[in-house]
């Protein structure tokens, strides 16, 4: 075999192997996507369940940053902090330099004060859940939703500020906590089994 053949059987090889390699990274990274877009249809499924239990309209989940604002009154905060949440969005929307990591903080701290309210609206312990909604806020979310032996009690009271100016000991009113359906987001009366409207079993 002649200098020549030798080295073309070297490059076809070579070529070869790297179309191989190519073509095991696109599989790769297909089925990578493919993870991705299932996990987030899986959280989004969750959180528009969240959205159902505290009576809320499922499709308010999946509009951006209607969603947001909604979860903000869902926990009983403020108003202004969807503003504080969606920051660093709106300012990287106007283009300011500078502001990026001021604003990732303050986004931050307003995912912990959603989820320490969501905790104690949930009967759960708050500080635990606002430093998992702060670096899980969507898988969080989602759990929330999907879990069948956490409930929604509105009739939990909670600070408008979150860990600030939370009253020690805060529980439940006596009046039974309210329930709405998760199939069509309607009010339930107390001990049914079944809603009134759409005829879905209650959870």
């Amino acid at each position: 075999m002649s200098e020549e053949q030798l080295f073309n059987n070297v490059l076809n090889k070579n070529a070869e192997f790297f179309d191989n390699l190519t073509g095991g990274l696109l599989i790769f990274v297909g089925i990578l996507f493919l993870i991705l877009i299932a996990a987030l249809v899986v959280i989004i499924i969750g959180e528009v369940k969240l959205f159902k239990k505290a009576g809320k309209p499922g499709w308010a989940a999946i509009v951006p940053f209607y969603s947001t604002y909604v979860l903000v009154e869902i926990a009983g905060l403020n108003w202004w902090y969807f503003l504080i949440a969606i920051s660093g969005t709106i300012v990287s929307l106007l283009g300011i330099d500078g502001l990026g990591t001021v604003t990732l903080l303050a986004a931050r701290a307003a995912n912990f004060f959603i989820f320490y309210n969501l905790g104690k609206k949930f009967k759960k312990d708050p500080t635990t859940y606002g430093i998992l909604g702060l670096f899980f806020y969507g898988i969080i979310a989602a759990i929330l939703g999907y879990s069948k032996n956490m409930q929604y009690d509105s009739s939990v009271e909670v600070s408008p500020n979150g860990p600030i100016d939370d009253k020690k000991g805060n529980t439940t009113k006596t009046a039974e906590p309210e329930r709405f359906c998760l199939g069509c987001g309607k009010k339930l009366k107390p001990g049914v089994q079944f809603c009134e409207n759409c005829g879905k079993k209650v959870e």
